[in-house]
């Protein structure tokens, strides 16, 4: 994906949320906290003041919480949303 997107300067930032990937920690709240987490991301980004325009990707966990974040952030400029889940509740009521 990087060698796709360089020569159009478009930067790729990637986390792991905690709990997840190769992220210390032990718990998840399948993408409530998580918005949380990915705030500080962008507030990073941002205060950089190398970043102009942010979009998210996410996949499962990662698209659900780019959807609670996103409804409080409009300056997001676009999603790709990979399999989102559709309620937190029902979710947690399956795991």
């Amino acid at each position: 994906l990087v060698p796709l997107l360089m020569p159009l300067s478009i930067s790729v930032f990637c986390f792991d949320f905690s709990g997840c990937g190769l992220s210390e920690g032990e718990y998840i709240s399948l993408g409530w906290h998580e918005r949380d987490d990915l705030a500080v991301c962008m507030h990073f980004l941002r205060a950089t003041g190398r970043v102009s325009t942010i979009a998210l990707w996410g996949r499962s966990m990662g698209a659900f919480t780019a959807l609670l974040h996103a409804d409080r952030d409009p300056t997001i400029a676009g999603l790709v949303l990979d399999s989102p889940f559709t309620s937190l509740k029902l979710v947690a009521e399956e795991l």
